[in-house]
């Protein structure tokens, strides 16, 4: 097993010395002190923050429930350590549980109904940015769907497209959205519909029901490459 290492020394001792002494020296607590450690360990990326609860529990040599709350606890303790927009923290969190070895993983613990109904499975481990992302599904007009393990999330892909929006990922450019679903989907029946209409006169709303209607086919169908392809239409700094 590797030891941890650092990346930043220097910031980690200077931060942790600098809350040691804000708190007035020894007045921390042994849980608040083990807390803070933890919480410069993943700022510093000494634990990575998209690590599963598995694997850090392992560089730590603790049990993944003991790292769980630790991740709860440790930003529900000092969260101003590691504070970052809205936006920002969405743009991560979806970064990760949208990667294709994530969704790939999800797709095996979501039910058949569910992925008929075009459901996503997404697992979040990190408690913290699960509560973060379940925030947004609720941000977003819709209700977050737990599957049998609480740590997989079931998400319909129009509440992802309506986050994405609302978020100001997806721009609601008509004629640029429609464009790349002609390319993406050239003979589907959607687009069809959706092209019998005066292409000047087009709606926004138009464009985001095709695309409502063809993620929720691809998920359906479990059409792996036309999901991943219609994701990163809808969140554009997905890889």
């Amino acid at each position: 097993m590797q030891p941890l290492e650092l990346n930043d020394p220097a910031a980690f001792a200077a931060e942790f010395l600098r809350q040691t002494q804000l708190q007035g020296f020894g007045a921390l607590s042994r849980r608040d002190m083990e807390l803070l450690v933890f919480v410069l360990l993943e700022r510093d990326g000494a634990i990575d923050r998209n690590a599963s609860n598995h694997a850090a529990a392992q560089q730590l040599r603790v049990t993944p429930a003991k790292l769980r709350a630790l991740r709860r606890d440790g930003y529900a303790r000092w969260r101003q350590l590691v504070a970052e927009p809205a936006d920002a923290a969405l743009r991560r969190i979806l970064g990760n549980v949208l990667a294709s070895a994530n969704l790939r993983a999800g797709s095996r613990h979501v039910s058949e109904r569910s992925r008929k109904d075009g459901f996503l499975a997404v697992r979040v481990e990190h408690p913290d940015d699960r509560q973060l992302f379940e925030q947004a599904i609720l941000d977003a007009g819709a209700l977050p769907v737990y599957e049998r393990n609480r740590e997989v999330l079931a998400v319909r892909f129009d509440t992802l497209v309506a986050l994405a929006e609302r978020s100001g990922f997806l721009q609601p450019d008509t004629e640029a959205v429609v464009k790349e679903l002609r390319r993406l989907a050239p003979g589907s029946e959607e687009l069809a519909d959706l092209l019998k209409k005066d292409v000047a006169k087009l709606r926004w709303e138009d464009a985001r029901n095709a695309l409502n209607s063809l993620g929720a086919k691809a998920v359906s169908t479990s059409a792996e490459g036309a999901v991943k392809a219609l994701l990163k239409l809808v969140f554009p700094f997905l890889p």
